[in-house]
């Protein structure tokens, strides 16, 4: 296949991320801009994002809902239903893992814009994710400078869309928009508890003298503000040195918002708060968060199923890069504590094939010695019965 010429990322016109002191007016602002009904831009909006994401608790939380999906087993099957290794190597490589990354990233920031680029073998080179602020998803507009109001419309333009995936709502500003006041609350208590434990974390010292003496009180002033965590004090026998505790709290309170926080980013992401991060948890507390967990991650492998199938496959059999009849599959999650109560039951009266216990649980079995089922009233034998 010729390797296309005219690519959207390559019109890009880097310029460098503006990054300064957020606060609640400024989110606000622009929000309003980037839901302006005659002139969306997102902008600001992005500039913001990008500040939040630098917040620890956020990145991690986002990390582990993206490496439940990136990390799962998948199928794609035929028309029969039957598993094609072959067809199956295609989607083995980076560039489905940055797909999946992109993917589920849309729902963070609203929207991806993604374009590939093939190999000299007809093969998927790289996946490129469009700079998200040269895109305005409202209109289909791509924009080689970010500020500028005219450029392409890659929207049902034949020399562009086909070599595009558009994933994401078009008037969706993401999941990141509700997360945004947590994280500016949260360093705005971070650093109102740095400035009280600058104030109040250290007792402070008051010396006390009767001279008059200029050399004497210049000898005691520079003592105190040389004096640091290692020093010592030669005083005279009439001068008195002493550290006042301070009667205030311990900064409670800003702990207390952070922690509030950083347990509403994880609900927003995850649905729930466990491991380190919960307060007063208890196993079943621990569980019930985990099922949370897993019942988002079941959300989005069928969501993501649904774009590989409806959008990503259709888009490769067109560039020639795979058979058509293919579908693309998760691999089903299970309970296994379920299925464990169910097989235990069954072999109380039957065997079960070794092969079966060994796939489902990884345990090595060995098959068991003759057992009778036992036979009901009616002489029928069933477990069931």
């Amino acid at each position: 296949m010729e390797q296309r010429k005219n690519q959207l990322f390559s019109q890009v016109q880097k310029t460098s991320i503006f990054r300064s002191r957020k606060d609640i007016q400024q989110w606000r602002s622009a929000i309003q801009q980037a839901e302006n009904v005659n002139n969306p831009k997102r902008i600001l909006l992005y500039n913001i994002y990008d500040e939040i994401l630098l917040d620890g608790h956020l990145t991690a939380e986002l990390n582990k809902r993206i490496l439940n999906l990136a990390g799962a087993e998948f199928y794609l099957y035929d028309k029969n239903g039957k598993h094609n290794e072959d067809v199956a190597l295609i989607f083995d490589r980076s560039w489905f893992q940055s797909f999946i990354e992109y993917a589920l990233e849309s729902k963070f920031w609203g929207h991806s814009l993604l374009e590939i680029t093939l190999g000299v073998e007809n093969i998927i080179e790289q996946l490129k994710l469009i700079p998200r602020r040269h895109v305005r998803p409202e209109t289909g507009l791509f924009v080689q400078q970010q500020n500028d109001d005219k450029g392409i419309i890659y929207r049902d333009n034949k020399q562009y869309e086909n070599w595009l995936i558009e994933i994401g709502k078009w008037d969706d500003l993401g999941l990141l928009n509700k997360i945004v006041p947590y994280v500016l609350f949260k360093r705005f208590a971070m650093s109102a508890w740095s400035e009280y434990c600058e104030i109040f974390g250290m007792p402070v010292r008051v010396a006390k003298t009767n001279t008059k003496d200029d050399k004497s009180l210049n000898r005691l002033d520079q003592m105190m503000i040389d004096m640091a965590s290692s020093s010592y004090a030669v005083i005279d026998k009439d001068e008195e040195l002493d550290f006042l505790e301070s009667a205030g709290g311990k900064g409670e309170v800003y702990d207390k918002l952070i922690d509030r926080c950083n347990s509403e980013i994880s609900k927003l992401i995850n649905g729930s708060v466990i491991g380190e991060a919960s307060q007063g948890g208890s196993r079943s507390k621990e569980e019930v968060g985990l099922q949370i967990q897993q019942q988002i991650t079941a959300a989005d492998m069928q969501w993501l199923q649904s774009l590989v199938n409806e959008i990503l496959i259709p888009k490769m059999i067109q560039w020639g890069l795979m058979p058509v009849g293919f579908t693309f599959e998760f691999e089903k999650q299970k309970d296994l504590n379920t299925i464990w109560k169910y097989v235990s039951g069954v072999l109380e009266h039957y065997d079960i094939e070794p092969e079966y216990i060994q796939d489902t649980f990884g345990i090595p079995v060995k098959p068991k010695a003759n057992t009778t089922p036992i036979t009901n009233a009616k002489g029928s034998a069933g477990f069931f019965s």
